[in-house]
């Protein structure tokens, strides 16, 4: 399992190696000499000769240099370690300094900027090691300088060690003049906020490298999505079953204007293995989509004027959904923010005796009366992009993207239902705080009908038995390893919500 952590969460850990008899010298001398295989691999596998800039710290992210310009320069590389701000501080940078001076060669930029800045101008590669996990607020002026002069001039690539110099690694803010790495190398754990935005996108290609701090030292962290750790919870296809062992899904979708987002989320549901599907829409969403899908039930509503549920329809809902026996119900997917939306959403909530998936206008209409969600008769699966989830809680967009966790965390805990915070790094939050980091999926899913897709899939999950906070998280994950496997069919443009569903029957029989 991988893991995601704080400043506090990390520091807490490193402690917790140092007392196992994992010192902190040890755990940098891992960090430097993991690095150093990395970088030798991003340089084609080869650095004797190549000319590497170190830009060093004052604490134990510049000791990691240290370890870094040592290992360079035994492998015979041009290697020059600058010293950005002043000599080591920290007790291990210091004492990394003091095995390592006579051999490395090191100056301070302070003293040498303009020589520094030819070397830049000339290398194969910068290797970031100034602030690690250690920085919060602005860059000082020389600092800015610095770091802007290597992001336009620097010919060769950059590596940042374990946070790139600039970036709040608990928070994932940018401050001005950050460093901008080709690559970042994560020591230990993933740090939180490089999952938020817009550090995600500023980091570069990230790899993940493990410096020696044994699992039972983290106390604290949210979970990282991995294949190994989501396998147990799907769900068994037993020899002797039948329709009904899989689960019955209710699926209030659809209208004229969205008929696409009755024929994605039945679709993803069905390809996800759940026994019956019954698609509540208008009959004309029924006529337009059933050659396609004629595996599923429908419940034929009448419509209004502008081709949504009619008002008259709402009763036939709620006595199929109180009659019925369902296991899980799935409801908002293209059925516009109307009156008739709210009334069915808030009647579900309150009387659904099975988990619950509201998705789409079913947010929507929640949002102008958010304390439904605490009236809710059993737990709820919440499906918001970050639009949705500013309506919701009031805040804005860009607030939200700056602490996906931290929101997603608050949001799950208060109102009791199970939170899937959807976009790059899907969050997945339960009341508990059990919190979990979706890595899987790619931009080609940033089209329409996408999350109508994912909606069927999780409440497919749901209506199959699957708890509800694993439902949620395999629901992200399988999504995104769909995109993921079709991506490298035919790249990320050419990708359709549609392609998902048929792409899952051989990702579950991969996995």
């Amino acid at each position: 399992m991988r893991l995601a952590v704080t400043n506090e969460q990390m520091k807490a850990a490193e402690a917790a190696a140092d007392s196992k008899g994992i010192s902190y010298m040890k755990m940098m001398r891992n960090a430097g000499e993991v690095c150093f295989d990395r970088i030798t691999r991003f340089l084609g596998g080869n650095v004797e000769g190549k000319d590497v800039v170190i830009l060093a710290g004052r604490g134990n992210n510049g000791g990691d240099g240290i370890v870094i310009a040592n290992l360079l320069t035994e492998a015979r590389a041009n290697a020059i370690l600058v010293f950005v701000q002043d000599l080591p501080k920290s007790d291990c940078a210091r004492e990394c300094y003091s095995l390592y001076e006579k051999v490395v060669k090191s100056t301070l930029y302070i003293h040498r900027k303009d020589a520094v800045m030819r070397l830049i101008s000339n290398c194969d590669a910068v290797i970031d090691c100034v602030f690690g996990t250690g920085f919060h607020g602005a860059l000082e002026d020389n600092m800015r300088e610095l770091f802007g002069f290597v992001n336009k001039s620097c010919p060769g690539i950059k590596i940042s060690v374990d946070v790139p110099s600039g970036i709040d690694s608990n928070t994932g803010e940018i401050a001005d003049g950050a460093f901008r790495p080709d690559y970042t190398i994560v020591l230990g754990s993933m740090k939180r906020g490089l999952y938020s935005h817009p550090a995600f996108e500023t980091c570069g290609r990230i790899s993940l490298a493990d410096i020696g701090i044994p699992a039972d030292c983290y106390s604290g962290f949210e979970a990282v999505l991995t294949d190994g750790m989501i396998m147990r919870f799907l769900p068994e296809r037993k020899r002797v079953s039948h329709k009904g062992t899989y689960g019955r899904l209710l699926n209030v979708s659809g209208s004229a204007y969205y008929t696409g987002a009755a024929l994605l989320s039945t679709n993803g549901a069905l390809r996800t293995g759940v026994g019956l599907c019954t698609l509540a829409t208008p009959t004309r969403v029924i006529n337009a989509i059933a050659p396609s899908i004629p595996e599923a039930v429908y419940l034929p509503l009448e419509q209004d004027y502008d081709g949504f549920i009619a008002d008259k329809s709402i009763d036939a809902v709620k006595m199929d959904l109180l009659n019925r026996g369902y296991t899980a119900i799935l409801i908002g997917c293209g059925l516009g923010d109307r009156k008739t939306t709210a009334e069915l959403t808030g009647f579900v909530i309150k009387n659904a005796d099975c988990p619950v998936i509201i998705d789409a206008d079913g947010l929507n209409s929640v949002s102008k009366n958010i304390n439904v969600l605490k009236e809710r008769k059993k737990g709820i699966i919440v499906t918001p992009h970050p639009a949705e989830f500013s309506r919701m809680t009031g805040k804005p967009t860009a607030e939200i993207q700056r602490d996906r966790i931290g929101y997603a965390k608050a949001f799950a805990r208060e109102y009791g239902c199970v939170t899937m915070l959807k976009g790059a790094n899907t969050v997945i939050a339960a009341p508990t705080g059990e919190t979990f980091i979706n890595t899987t999926g790619n931009p080609g899913l940033a089209k329409a009908g996408s999350g109508d897709v994912l909606a069927g899939i999780t409440a497919s999950l749901a209506a199959q038995g699957v708890p509800l906070l694993y439902s949620a998280v395999l629901g992200a994950y399988l999504h995104g390893l769909a995109a993921d496997t079709l991506a490298g069919r035919m790249g990320l443009a050419g990708i359709l919500p549609r392609d998902i569903p048929d792409t899952l029957p051989e990702i579950l029989k991969k996995v």
